[in-house]
């Protein structure tokens, strides 16, 4: 069920002010979407689950701070910093059994022949299942940045303020994980639903 604007508002505010249900209520309606986002980012699992429980405990600890204009935004900036935190932890202390590292030397990231518009891709589970493999061989920040803008539908403007970069970075970002995206699929064959 969606909720209109103003009951959103008014739990925000609520929330700002100290009430425990209006934040729990905000949170129940924001779980799905900012795991999915934090899913994206580190993999379906418990580090997910575990990126979006501190991102929530982490907003409730300073929610009396909150003056930005949208709560959703400021929730999704909490949530994609502990999941790049978590990343980041992950390159400190490699999970074992290693597996031998077959993209180290990055030989798809200069362009190459055109490849197939990733909006085409949408609703095709095979092709979903193909650029998430791709999205797995993107920096994590180019990677969240990208799926801010495209799969959650964030402004770059506020994708800025979620990652704390400026805007042009934002861009620089978004630009070149779609065309790492793209390449990954052309060196993997996939033609997409013209070829």
């Amino acid at each position: 069920m969606k909720s209109t604007d103003a009951e959103y508002g008014a739990l925000v505010e609520r929330a700002r002010r100290g009430d425990g249900r209006a934040f729990e209520q905000l949170a129940v309606r924001e779980e799905r979407a900012l795991y999915r986002h934090a899913a994206r980012i580190l993999g379906a699992g418990p580090d997910a689950e575990d990126a979006v429980q501190d991102g929530f405990l982490s907003a409730w600890r300073s929610i009396g701070s909150f003056e930005g204009s949208s709560f959703r935004a400021w929730l999704y900036r909490i949530v994609t910093n502990r999941a790049l935190d978590r990343v980041r932890a992950r390159r400190r202390r490699p999970e074992l059994p290693l597996e031998p590292a077959e993209d180290e030397v990055v030989t798809w990231a200069e362009p190459v022949a055109p490849g197939p518009d990733l909006a085409d891709l949408v609703g095709n589970r095979e092709a979903v299942a193909a650029v998430e493999e791709a999205l797995r061989l993107v920096p994590e920040e180019q990677r969240a940045a990208l799926l801010l803008r495209d799969v959650e539908g964030f402004a770059y403007e506020e994708i800025a303020v979620i990652t704390s970069v400026e805007i042009g970075t934002v861009k620089s970002r978004i630009h070149r994980a779609r065309v790492a995206v793209r390449n990954a699929l052309v060196t993997r064959g996939w033609r997409g639903s013209g070829g």
